[in-house]
C-alpha cells in the first residue's frame, strides 16, 4: 500500500510537469505566433501589460520543474531519514514554485497541492508538518492573480488564449481545465490510499502490541514454572537428604534402642521404661520426618497417576495417627498436563496438612469431581475451625498456583465448625483416561 501511495505521488508530480509545460508553450507559441502575424501591435493595444519574453516562459518553468523533482528524489533516497534537510528542501520547493507560478503569470497553482501531499508523505513531525501546511496553504492564498495584480503588473493567460479563433479557444481551455481536474482527482486519489494506508499500520500495529502482550505473557508464566522448578528441584534434594542422613539416624537409634530394651529386660523396669520413652520420641520423630519428607518432594507423581498419588497420600495419612482421610470421585477422570496435576496434587497436600497441624481434625473428605475439561476440588474437615482466616504461606501458595493455572479457590471456616476448601480448575487436556 505504501509503494502505491508513492507511485501516486510520483505521478502527481509528472502531471504537474506536463500541465507547467502546457501552459509554458502555449505562452511561448502564442507570443511567436502573434510576432509572426505581424499583430504584435493590435495585440499590445488590446493588452494592459508587456508579455514576458518568449523563450524564457518555457526555458525557466520547465528548468525549475526538473530542479523540483531532483528535490523530490534527494527527499525520498539520500535525506530520506534527515528531517531538518527534508524540511529545508520544501522550503526550497516553495521558493522555486513561486518563480514558476511568477514566470507563468500567476496562471496555475496547482502545484502547491503536490507539495501538501509531499509534507503528509515525507515529513514526520506533526509540529513541523502543522507549520508548512499553514505556509504552503498562505502561499497558495498569497499567489492569486486577481489579488497580485493590483500591485503587478501581468498578462494574464487568457489574454494569451483569446487571441486563437472560438475553436482553438475551446480546446486550449478544455485542455487546460481537464489537466487540472486531473490534479485534482489524483490528490484525492493519493490522500484517500495514504489514509488507508495509516489505517492498516495502526492495526498491524495494534495486531503486533496484542501479540507482543500473549507473548510476554506466557514468557511470564514460563518464568514462573522455570522458577518452580527451581523450587521443586532444591525441595527435591533438601527431602532426599532429610531421608538419607537424619531418616538413617532415627532409624539407627530406634533399632538400638530396641536392643538396648531386650539388654535391660525385666532386670531393670525403670530404665526400659525409660528407653521406651526415649524410644517413643525417636519413632515420632521418624514418623514426622516422614512427612515432611512426602511434602517437600515434587516427584510424587512423576511415576503414577494423580488419582493414585492422591490415594498414596491418603493411606500415609490414616497409616500416620487416629486421623481418618477419605476420597471421592466423580464424573470421567480426565488426563491432565503435568502442571495441572502437580497443582491438584499439592492443593489436596497443603490442605490435608493444614487439617492435621493447625485444625487438629480427625476426620477430613475430599472430593473431586470431573466435569467436561474444568474440576472442582472441595476438601472438608471437621477440626476446630476459625473465626478469622489467616492466609499463611501454604494458603497463599495455593491461591497463587490455582490462579496460573486461570483456576478459582475459596476457603470457608467458623469456629468449631472446620474447615472448607473449594477450587475450580479448567483443564486443557482433552483425552480420557
Amino acid at each position: 500500500m505504501k509503494n502505491q501511495v508513492k507511485k501516486i505521488y510520483i505521478a502527481l508530480y509528472g502531471l504537474n510537469f506536463i500541465i507547467i509545460t502546457f501552459i509554458s508553450l502555449t505562452i511561448c507559441m502564442t507570443i511567436y505566433k502573434i510576432c509572426n502575424d505581424y499583430q504584435a501591435r493590435d495585440f499590445l493595444e488590446m493588452a494592459r501589460y508587456l508579455p514576458h519574453i518568449a523563450w524564457k516562459v518555457p526555458t525557466i518553468s520547465i528548468v525549475l520543474c526538473i530542479l523540483l523533482g531532483f528535490s523530490n528524489f534527494l527527499k525520498s533516497t539520500v535525506f530520506s531519514q534527515q528531517q531538518s534537510k527534508i524540511v529545508l528542501l520544501y522550503i526550497l520547493d516553495l521558493l522555486i514554485f513561486s518563480l514558476i507560478t511568477y514566470t507563468l503569470n500567476f496562471s496555475y497553482k496547482g502545484y502547491f497541492l503536490y507539495i501538501c501531499a509531499g509534507l503528509f508523505l515525507q515529513i514526520q513531525g506533526l509540529s513541523i508538518r502543522l507549520i508548512m501546511l499553514v505556509i504552503t496553504l498562505g502561499c497558495f492564498t498569497f499567489f492569486d492573480y486577481d489579488l497580485l495584480t493590483v500591485q503587478v503588473n501581468m498578462l494574464p493567460f487568457q489574454e494569451y488564449i483569446n487571441y486563437y479563433n472560438l475553436t482553438n479557444q475551446f480546446y486550449l481551455y478544455g485542455i487546460k481545465s481537464l489537466l487540472e481536474s486531473a490534479n485534482l482527482i489524483l490528490v484525492m486519489i493519493f490522500f484517500y490510499m495514504l489514509i488507508n494506508s495509516k489505517i492498516r499500520e495502526n492495526k498491524e500495529f495494534i495486531q503486533l502490541n496484542n501479540k507482543l502482550k500473549v507473548n510476554i505473557k506466557e514468557l511470564n508464566i514460563a518464568n514462573e514454572k522455570l522458577e518452580e522448578a527451581g523450587r521443586m528441584k532444591e525441595r527435591n534434594r533438601l527431602a532426599h537428604e532429610i531421608h538419607d542422613i537424619l531418616g538413617h539416624s532415627l532409624t539407627c537409634i530406634s533399632t538400638g534402642l530396641e536392643a538396648c530394651m531386650e539388654v535391660a529386660g525385666k532386670s531393670n523396669p525403670g530404665l526400659t521404661k525409660h528407653i521406651y520413652k526415649i524410644k517413643k520420641v525417636s519413632d515420632k520423630g521418624l514418623l514426622d520426618i516422614r512427612r515432611s519428607v512426602r511434602e517437600l518432594k515434587s516427584d510424587v507423581i512423576d511415576e503414577a497417576s494423580l488419582i493414585k498419588s492422591v490415594k498414596e497420600l491418603i493411606e500415609g495419612i490414616n497409616s500416620l495417627g487416629k486421623q481418618i482421610a477419605t476420597l471421592n470421585i466423580e464424573g470421567e477422570i480426565i488426563t491432565m498436563q503435568h502442571d495441572e496435576e502437580l497443582t491438584v496434587y499439592r492443593l489436596v497436600q497443603e490442605s490435608t496438612t493444614n487439617s492435621i497441624r493447625h485444625g487438629k481434625a480427625s476426620r477430613i473428605h475430599i472430593d473431586m469431581t470431573f466435569e467436561k475439561m474444568n474440576l472442582m476440588i472441595r476438601i472438608t474437615d471437621d477440626g476446630k475451625g476459625c473465626s478469622f482466616i489467616v492466609k499463611n504461606f501454604g494458603i497463599s501458595h495455593m491461591e497463587e498456583q490455582v490462579s496460573m493455572l486461570g483456576g478459582s479457590i475459596r476457603f470457608i471456616s467458623d469456629q468449631g465448625s472446620g474447615f472448607i476448601t473449594i477450587a475450580h480448575l479448567p483443564l486443557r487436556s482433552e483425552t480420557l483416561k
